[in-house]
């Protein structure tokens, strides 16, 4: 009976020590693998920055705009020389090309568009306008574009009178308003008309507005030339920068 007991007894701890082997080589392997698995998570990092990083920035394909002097034209490829630096604009037969040329006070009649920048001194006091200078277009189907700022006044021209427009058009609040503006023979005249491509030369100044590519040039969906002034063209603002 003693004898049976001690090999029963002997029977379960060669089981547990079998286990205890088995249970340690599984922590063993477990640990081992640990490292593995850990490594393709660290390898693949790089190559998820690498495809993020070549990716096109947000603006590659937005609104554009450029301006400055042509400094070469080829076929439909504008090369122009920047105050920053160079840039390229690509036109198509759809781009809408117009052109700046001096004008005068006869120029402004009743029924045409005007753009009136108001002199310092008058748009400080807030009262009578005094324009530094005026830029009248004709109307495309009986309407005068919107201003693209509310700087000055912009409009159809009601009468001319002597030294004054009359002005129907929006105040800065985007109100209807009829102004009065007084010209002065400092005032600066400006016509501004269609015209195409043959109208783009060197040496002239341009300001262009479309879509930038990716590789940075502009796709131009309008156009505006002028001539340079004594070699300087003007900036954004109406300031002039030489070349």
């Amino acid at each position: 009976m003693s004898g049976m007991r001690v090999t029963f007894w002997s029977a379960r701890l060669t089981r547990l020590a079998m286990l205890t082997v088995t249970g340690a080589t599984a922590l063993s392997v477990a640990a081992c693998g640990a490292p593995n698995n850990t490594k393709p998570a660290t390898s693949a990092s790089p190559t998820s920055s690498a495809a993020s990083s070549s990716s096109p920035s947000a603006s590659a394909n937005g609104k554009g705009w450029g301006s400055g002097m042509i400094a070469s034209v080829s076929g439909d490829v504008i090369q122009v020389t920047q105050q920053t630096g160079n840039a390229t604009v690509d036109f198509t037969p759809s781009t809408k090309i117009t052109e700046l040329t001096p004008a005068q006070l006869t120029d402004v009649t009743p029924g045409s568009c005007v753009a009136v920048r108001p002199t310092r001194e008058s748009a400080d006091t807030g009262g009578t306008i005094t324009a530094k200078s005026v830029r009248v277009s004709p109307a495309a189907e009986g309407k005068c574009p919107e201003p693209k700022h509310r700087a000055g006044i912009a409009g159809t021209v009601a009468s001319v009178a002597d030294n004054t427009i009359t002005v129907n058009g929006t105040d800065a609040n985007g109100n209807s308003s009829s102004p009065t503006v007084t010209v002065t023979d400092t005032t600066k005249y400006t016509k501004q008309a269609a015209t195409d491509a043959q109208a783009l030369a060197q040496g002239k100044c341009i300001a262009a507005r479309g879509t930038q590519d990716n590789t940075g040039t502009l796709q131009a969906m309008t156009i505006s030339v002028q001539q340079a002034d004594n070699g300087n063209c003007p900036q954004p603002g109406g300031s002039r920068h030489p070349h």
